[in-house]
């Protein structure tokens, strides 16, 4: 076993400018695929949205519903990363084919419950949300073929986790740039009835999603299998480990609950939002698409804290690790401040190119004025929690969401925002969104410096 000052020797020896070559290479394809996933999103609503106001109603409700599957499948994902990238960290590949197989397996006993369960529960979900008449039927006609995407993406997701872990986020950028060009593409077939197709309306955008989800997770088992992958075999699948299962679900529910709260926290918000009016919420909605484009970034930055403090943690080199995370802050901080500057001064163009509507744009404007002062205090709290996460401790980043979500933001947003409260409108909800980042900010902070970096915890 390697000791504590053979591991800094080690770490050491790592030259600065290879630890900023790992961290870029596993950035980079994370941003890519954010910023394609982000262009193919605006093809796919404009598709749909030339079908009317009820049909893209029918798809938003639809996707409230579908979005908590994929925040249970994002937990073993999450989890996924961590255990492969232990793994991988101290050079045992086959613990890290067990995991992926578990977390497959694990995966296929979810998608059996949950589809079965947003089958019958479906209608009234959707009764729920005030879904009658023609929507309704709308959105049972969709949901009733998107749900057929779930198993896709639990396959996608946990083979991404599994790439990821190993510090492959090329392949699933390549895997997801597939998928997104193929569902534009047949989407345009199958919606219209074009190249001779019949046109099925929004029942083509989920025929789409169905086709191109099911060569995405084609791709992703080829890759999984391949020598490039970890070579998965079949008779892999022929043997259940319920400790490994454990493992799984003690690191990926924290996860799971976390994209939960957030789905949950949403659909209250919306609630909100929708009584100060339709200026208010197209700025609001509007402002959210703008402002994703600053969030890409961070979101490599946390998967590159994920990866690559885990691969030094399996490896016992806690010092490395150490490096990883301060070089990764250094990055993403840098990065971010150029992201904050563009929402600070270019606010009022960046609406511009999303809307003509003038009250919108100034509105909206302020809204992305107001985010930029917490571009850093977000990635930041990212990052700290990929660290939390690999080091393991998985409650905690769970711990600091709910506290911020639904200790601050949500109850915050009806106090200052709501009539019967401080009546502020939207510009109370964007307060209380800006608290909330801030106290998550220190709550991580607080949470990271009582981490001892001279020990490695065991998962």
């Amino acid at each position: 076993m390697e000791t504590h000052e053979q591991a800094a020797i080690a770490a050491e020896e790592i030259s600065q400018s290879e630890l900023r070559r790992r961290i870029l290479t596993i950035v980079w394809p994370v941003t890519a695929d954010s910023v394609l996933q982000l262009l193919v999103s605006f093809v796919s609503t404009g598709l749909v949205g030339r079908l009317g106001d009820l049909a893209m109603s029918a798809v938003s409700l639809s996707s409230r519903i579908t979005q908590f599957a994929w925040a249970i499948f994002g937990g073993v994902s999450t989890a996924t990363t961590v255990l492969v990238a232990r793994a991988i960290g101290a050079k045992d590949k086959e613990a890290a084919r067990n995991t992926a197989v578990q977390a497959l397996i694990v995966s296929v006993g979810l998608i059996a419950f949950m589809t079965v369960a947003l089958f019958s529960l479906a209608r009234p979900i959707l009764l729920m949300l005030n879904a009658t008449g023609e929507l309704l039927s709308l959105s049972m006609g969709y949901l009733s073929i998107a749900l057929f995407t779930l198993p896709l993406v639990a396959i996608m997701q946990v083979i991404g986790g599994v790439a990821r872990g190993m510090g492959d986020t090329r392949t699933p950028m390549l895997i997801s740039f597939c998928v997104n060009v193929i569902n534009a593409i047949s989407g345009w077939i199958l919606i219209y009835g074009n190249l001779g197709f019949p046109a099925y309306g929004i029942n083509g955008a989920a025929m789409a999603a169905v086709i191109s989800q099911s060569i995405g997770a084609s791709l992703a088992l080829i890759y999984i299998s391949s020598s490039r992958g970890i070579g998965l075999r079949p008779k892999d699948f022929l043997t259940f480990s319920r400790q490994e299962a454990v493992r799984i679900l003690r690191i990926g529910i924290p996860a799971s609950t976390e994209m939960v709260f957030w789905q949950m926290a949403t659909m209250l918000m919306m609630g909100l939002m929708v009584t100060f009016g339709t200026v208010s919420l197209a700025a609001h909605n509007l402002g959210l698409q703008a402002e994703g484009i600053s969030y890409m970034p961070g979101a490599g930055f946390g998967v590159a804290a994920t990866t690559l403090i885990g691969h030094s943690l399996g490896a016992q080199n806690p010092q490395l690790a150490r490096r990883y995370f301060r070089e990764i802050l250094t990055w993403g901080i840098t990065l971010s401040s150029f992201t904050s500057l563009l929402l600070l001064f270019g606010n009022i163009q960046l609406m511009s190119v999303l809307t003509d509507q003038r009250n919108v744009i100034e509105l909206g404007a302020y809204y992305l004025w107001l985010m930029s002062f917490t571009q850093v205090p977000s990635l930041v709290t990212g990052i700290i929690s990929g660290t939390l996460r690999s080091s393991g401790d998985v409650q905690a980043p769970m711990i600091i969401a709910a506290v911020g979500m639904w200790g601050l933001r949500i109850p915050l947003s009806f106090i200052l925002g709501a009539e019967w409260g401080m009546n502020l409108g939207v510009h109370g909800v964007w307060y209380a969104m800006t608290i909330d980042l801030f106290v998550r900010l220190a709550l991580a902070i607080w949470r990271y410096r009582k981490l001892s970096w001279d020990t490695v915890r065991v998962l």
